[in-house]
């Protein structure tokens, strides 16, 4: 009997084993893949907000300025005489 064990390629158990390792590295690379995909989403959404946050603040700004440049200039107090 200890023949005819040794003769075989591999056990059976051992292909178990590597048939359970492959499985779990299949999954592990999906996950890592899956972990990329979410934190590259994350980072270029965040791109995004600020960029918009800076587009508005300015028009927001230029708003401002030309609301305070009318009203200094329409309402000018005049020296009085």
């Amino acid at each position: 009997m200890g023949r005819k064990d040794a003769q075989m390629p591999s056990l059976p158990v051992d292909n178990y084993r590597k048939q359970i390792g492959k499985h779990n590295k299949r999954q592990t690379t999906t996950t890592v893949k899956d972990l990329k995909k979410h934190t590259e989403r994350n980072s270029s959404s965040y791109k995004v907000t600020q960029d918009i946050k800076v587009v508005v603040g300015g028009f927001a700004a230029v708003v401002i300025l030309a609301y305070c440049l009318l009203f200094m200039w329409l309402f000018d107090p005049k020296p009085v005489q």
